[in-house]
């Protein structure tokens, strides 16, 4: 190899350009939008993000969504995700689609295999062996599994930038590494998935207890104080960054019952079951076997190689550091409590850690084995590279165990396949064809074959002419044997027969400002009407029609509670318009007297307080007949404005669900909000001709966001001053500034 080409290859940006190429061909029918992304995606993320757009599009802040379970604070879901800087940007430039989504997905694959890689290094010196870490993170089953799970992705990329800076800030006694680790916690606060916070939380306390023992041992007292400032610099500097994220998790809190704490019940649903270690050799055995792994398939694989695995097995038995200790030890605890309620260490960590019972899915642990036990094995495969013939017996050993173990596997499956036709051996019109056909024995037959196949070819490398290259045809392998086996899963769990071009054409036609509402009644607005180019749940977004349907983790518990302990109210207010007058008032304390044949759509229940104020203004024109009237003149998320003509003095109901911000005024001046039917918002309107605001107004979290973004924007000028004082970046430096001004320009043009 001449030496140009050398010199190319040993510069970082060579690998990372291969791992985008490598994550673009992985998961080719999502990138060049093939397929369309099905499941949480497309009922979630693609939802959500495109009515951010919408809002944003239409100069109007996505603080409310009144389209979902009967309105919501969508600033305040934080999957949403409002406060996301790339969110920010895309809904103030190009928009937000299933198109962005998709290609999203991709960036976020390539993200996480490039801060892998970076984070690699940190073990081991090899840039090679960091390209091939890299690639088994981007390529492991949690990616193919989760496709679904967007902000789970967007956290599994984040994750590695934020351990390798926290790490350095240590090793190297950096507090710049301090801030860039901040920093990337808080894009992953306000658009990844909150569970690998917390986790995260705990694995950078195991990381820090290292150091400080180090210290402690060599009786370097200084370097403890050293560390204890570091991390308070961390600290602050997250929690100031994350101060819209904090400000909206205390006003939302009181009205959503899991941030309260969750039962163990709950929590412990969608566990890593103890057979779904079979994924580690055989991924292509979860799909259509649910029964089997007792869990929902998205959760079932941890696959990350066949030939890592050897590497990983290796350097469980080899001597480790202190620091590889602590991480294969935290490593361990994850894997056992991704078990959920099959082992008794989630169940202890739900009761006794603190923040652990505010998440369900305890399959969630596993990506940070996954991540750890790839660590460890770049750096066993590192040192493996250096003292190739001291380790060749022990590979040789592994790989022969595996092998064996698959030959059973496979043997056990044939026996029990009952001589039915192997499904892979025919032909079929689509993917979606070949994995209905597919079935349990049989994709063990067929992947555990091709696995036998790369551990036979892994085993000629490295005892053939070949072992004088055999890392590079390793890598190849690996590669390769990743490459297959995404492509097994992915059309199981990733994504349907809609066509991505249809549905995008489809939202064209939908409207992108916020009409009227018209007088259907709420109840007639249902999923159904939306479900269209794979679109099938959260719909009324992209059509703009109030309803009370919902399919998202965040509901309020009012809301719950409402369905559950009183349906029949419920379905009878939601036949009602988006406002309706009523003068059939309860107290609280009656309600469960109710017959509920004496319930109509005009029954109000509100508290017993709030029944005294209003029953008593409101019985003395109880006798005169109702002509009142109401007539919406505009409206928008944030605001509505209505006409009213009363014959009486009534209450007025808005099917919109009552929360921190909401203030109404008549005639200009403010009156007080009733909490109605356990949900909604209720207002005392007198005799007469009046106009009517309903307004969503939020002080606080407005502050909160100020103080993030423009602390988030000081620390990009301090670090910019940084880059080009040490590394003389100045057209980088510049190009991002530029980027963003261009972003922010374009949105006011």
């Amino acid at each position: 190899m001449n030496s140009s080409l050398l010199k190319v290859k040993d510069k970082n940006w060579f690998y990372i350009s291969l791992l985008f190429i490598i994550a673009v061909i992985a998961y080719w029918q999502i990138a060049f939008l093939k397929y369309s992304v099905t499941h949480d995606m497309i009922n979630c993320w693609i939802p959500w993000r495109y009515y951010i757009s919408n809002c944003i599009e239409n100069h109007t802040f996505p603080f409310w969504n009144p389209y979902q379970q009967l309105g919501y604070p969508i600033h305040a879901d934080l999957q949403g995700p409002t406060w996301y800087l790339e969110s920010l940007l895309l809904s103030i430039t190009v928009g937000q689609n299933n198109y962005t989504v998709q290609l999203l997905f991709i960036f976020y694959v390539f993200l996480a295999g490039t801060g892998m890689y970076l984070l690699s290094l940190c073990f081991q010196s090899k840039k090679n062996i960091a390209f091939i870490i890299a690639v088994s993170y981007m390529l492991c089953g949690f990616f193919v599994a989760h496709v679904q799970h967007f902000y789970a992705i967007i956290g599994a990329a984040w994750l590695p930038f934020i351990i390798l800076n926290y790490y350095k800030m240590h090793q190297q006694k950096s507090y710049i590494h301090g801030l860039y680790a901040s920093i990337f916690m808080f894009l992953n606060l306000t658009g990844g998935n909150h569970t690998f916070s917390i986790i995260l939380v705990y694995l950078c306390l195991f990381i820090l207890w290292n150091f400080i023992y180090q210290a402690i041992k060599e009786g370097k007292k200084s370097e403890i104080i050293s560390y204890i400032k570091l991390n308070s610099i961390f600290a602050i500097s997250t929690i100031i960054l994350a101060t819209v994220v904090i400000v909206a998790f205390a006003q939302t809190a009181p009205y959503v019952a899991r941030l309260s704490g969750m039962t163990y019940s709950n929590a412990a649903v969608c566990p890593l079951s103890p057979q779904s270690l079979l994924s580690l050799f055989i991924p292509f055995a979860t799909v259509n076997s649910q029964d089997f792994f007792n869990t929902d398939p998205s959760m079932s694989n941890i696959y990350f190689g066949i030939i890592i695995l050897v590497f990983i097995f290796l350097s469980a038995i080899a001597k480790k550091t202190v620091l590889e200790k602590t991480l294969f030890v935290f490593g361990l605890i994850c894997l056992f409590a991704s078990f959920g309620n099959y082992t008794p260490i989630h169940k202890f960590i739900f009761d006794y850690v603190p923040l652990m019972n505010l998440f369900r899915f305890p399959s969630y642990f596993s990506l940070f084995s996954i991540l750890l036990f790839l660590l460890l094995g770049g750096k066993q495969l590192a040192v493996i590279s250096d003292n190739f013939a001291l380790y060749k017996k022990r590979i040789l050993i592994v790989c022969s165990i595996f092998i064996g173990f698959l030959v059973l596997l496979i043997t056990y499956s044939f026996t029990k396949n009952n001589r039915i036709d192997l499904f892979f051996l025919k032909s079929y019109a689509s993917i979606f064809d070949f994995i209905n056909a597919s079935s349990f024995y049989q994709n063990i037959l067929l992947q555990g074959s091709i696995q036998v196949l790369f551990l036979i070819a892994f085993i000629l490398t490295i005892t053939t002419r070949l072992k004088k290259y055999w890392l590079r045809v390793t890598s190849i392998l690996i590669i390769f044997n990743l490459l297959i086996a995404v492509q097994l899963n992915i059309a199981s769990v990733g994504f349907s027969v809609a066509s991505p071009k249809e549905l995008k054409e489809y939202l064209t036609t939908l409207p992108k400002a916020f009409p009227i509402p018209d007088t259907t009644k709420i109840i007639e607005n249902t999923e159904a009407l939306g479900q269209k180019h794979g679109l099938y749940r959260n719909t009324s977004g992209f059509h703009k029609r109030i309803s009370a349907d919902v399919f998202n983790s965040y509901s309020f518990k009012n809301y719950s509670i409402l369905i559950d302990s009183f349906p029949v109210l419920y379905k009878a207010m939601l036949t009602n318009e988006l406002f309706y007058f009523s003068d059939c008032i309860y107290p609280n304390v009656f309600v469960s007297k109710l017959d509920s044949s004496g319930i109509t759509n005009q029954t109000i229940v509100l508290s017993d307080g709030d029944y005294l104020k209003t029953r008593k203004l409101i019985s003395t024109t109880k006798n005169q007949e109702n002509k009142s009237s109401y007539l919406i003149q505009s409206f928008s998320p944030n605001e509505i404005t209505l006409t009213c003509n009363t014959s009486k003095t009534e209450l007025l109901t808005l099917l919109q669900s009552n929360y921190t911000g909401w203030n109404a005024t008549i005639d200009n001046i403010d009156t007080e909000i009733y909490l109605s039917n356990y949900l909604t918002m209720s207002i005392l309107v007198p005799l007469g001709k009046h106009s009517i605001t309903f307004k969503y107004t939020n002080t606080p979290i407005v502050i909160a966001a100020a103080v993030s973004y423009i602390y988030f924007i000081a620390l990009l000028i301090f670090l910019s001053i940084y880059w080009i004082k040490k590394y003389n970046q100045k057209r980088l430096i510049a190009c991002i500034w530029v980027f963003l001004f261009s972003c922010i320009t374009y949105y006011f043009i």
